[in-house]
């Protein structure tokens, strides 16, 4: 076993008789006994780690969220499609070119997809017409047509006109006969006053004969048959009289009625004027709405470019061809309205990216080490999750470029749109220390919980 060596307060004094020699054995033990060579690394590596723990735990380094998009550009590319569809009548671009916003680029032949206007306006204005002359009969007016449709639908104008005669004829007509069973009904009437007036001048005679024939019958101056013939006619009067007088009543109702029905002839001459009115002002509503979407697809049969772009990706290039309802005939690309990155977002990284965020945009075509990236801001996080064509869940992500070129000067390096591009959006800052513990952290978690 190893002796420790000597310490100073074990050294003989010095002085004494045997300090030469202690010294001496001191010399001979360190030469066959060294110190350790640790002893002499212990405090480097310890100062080492002590200003390694410190530097971790005081440096701190940039938490980004990684996503990878696309250069877009800003307000989207518009494509150009139409609503009915139709047959090419001409084509005023070509692809690559630039357009202004305005500009027609396709014009459409509607006539077998679209509604008739020229039909439909024949319709209306025939429509105004019965209108008119439905408000002159309802009204009992004067027949009057609107100046400019009648001398544009003539034909149709003297039609009505002619209609409104007949109808006019009609209702004289009618009413007429109806004044003529008036007429009858009051003579009827007349006739039977004067029937009963004469029935009772001659009761009163018949009574007085039967009395005076009464009294010669008593002095036996008369036949009674004869006396009894004057009193049978007393009572054949009396009866005729009782029957005029019931019915004198009934036949003077017949008169009232007859009247009546005069005064209904010309009100139901306007009540039925008056339905086919509103039935013809309803035809011209639906016939305005008809029109006004005839007016507004033909304004639709010239296709206009909605921004100053460049063409691309034309599906049609030749007149005759038949467009689809709805289809894409082709894109416009905006030009000076800006680019952005429309990038995906993963859905682990949602929740730490916001909006106004700051990001580092490197571009796939210009080398990162040699020309770095761009600055720009998260404008848009889209609210809910979509899925790429392979299934895989993505936050659409917009995001702002300060400016479109790299180096100084604008145009030498420009960014276009179609390029690909990694985002790199600043959500925070981690010191290296909580990078080293994070997995430990996380292993401590989630460790001796299976089954």
């Amino acid at each position: 076993m190893t002796e420790p060596p000597l310490t100073p307060n074990q050294a003989a004094p010095q002085g004494s008789p045997k300090a030469g020699n202690g010294v001496n054995q001191l010399d001979e033990l360190l030469s066959h006994h060294p110190l350790p060579t640790w002893r002499f690394l212990a405090w480097p590596v310890m100062i080492l780690l002590a200003l390694t723990l410190s530097w971790a735990n005081f440096s701190e380094l940039d938490e980004v969220a990684v996503a990878q998009g696309v250069v877009a550009p800003k307000g989207q590319v518009k494509l150009i499609q139409h609503l009915e569809g139709g047959i090419i009548q001409a084509i005023y671009v070509a692809e690559g070119d630039i357009v202004k916003k305005g500009v027609t680029l396709i014009s459409l032949n509607l006539a077998t997809s679209g509604v008739n206007r020229k039909e439909l306006q024949v319709r209306l204005d025939n429509q105004n017409l019965v209108k008119a002359r439905l408000e002159a009969e309802t009204r009992g007016t004067k027949l009057k047509f609107p100046k400019a449709i009648a001398k544009r639908r003539s034909r149709q104008a003297a039609a009505e006109k002619m209609n409104y005669a007949a109808r006019r004829r009609q209702l004289r007509s009618t009413i007429r006969l109806l004044k003529q069973t008036v007429t009858q009904r009051e003579q009827d009437v007349k006739e039977m006053e004067a029937k009963l007036r004469s029935t009772e001048i001659n009761l009163r005679l018949a009574r007085e004969r039967f009395k005076l024939s009464k009294s010669l019958l008593a002095e036996g101056l008369t036949p009674k048959m004869e006396h009894l013939k004057l009193q049978a006619e007393v009572e054949s009067l009396n009866g005729e009289i009782k029957t005029l007088k019931q019915s004198l009543p009934r036949v003077r109702s017949l008169v009232a009625e007859a009247r009546e029905k005069v005064k209904d002839e010309s009100i139901s001459f306007r009540k039925d004027a008056q339905g086919e009115l509103v039935k013809a002002q309803q035809a011209i509503g639906r016939i305005k709405e008809l029109l006004a979407q005839a007016t507004e697809q033909g304004k639709r049969a010239e296709i206009k470019s909605p921004v100053y772009g460049i063409v691309k990706n034309m599906l049609y290039n030749t007149i005759g061809a038949v467009v689809k309802p709805g289809e894409t005939i082709m894109e416009i690309v905006p030009v000076g309205g800006g680019l952005v990155i429309d990038a995906k977002l993963n859905p682990t990284d949602r929740g730490y990216v916001n909006e106004g965020m700051k990001a580092l945009i490197k571009v796939s075509t210009y080398d990162y080490s040699r020309y770095g990236g761009l600055e720009g801001r998260v404008s848009v996080v889209a609210p809910d999750a979509s899925t790429d064509e392979k299934g895989n869940p993505y936050f659409s992500m917009i995001v702002e470029m300060d400016k479109t070129y790299f180096g100084e000067k604008k145009g030498i390096l420009p960014i276009l749109p179609g390029m690909q591009a990694t985002v790199d959006v600043h959500t925070g800052k981690k010191t290296v220390m909580e990078y080293l513990i994070q997995p430990v952290l996380k292993l401590k978690d989630e460790a001796f919980r299976e089954r």
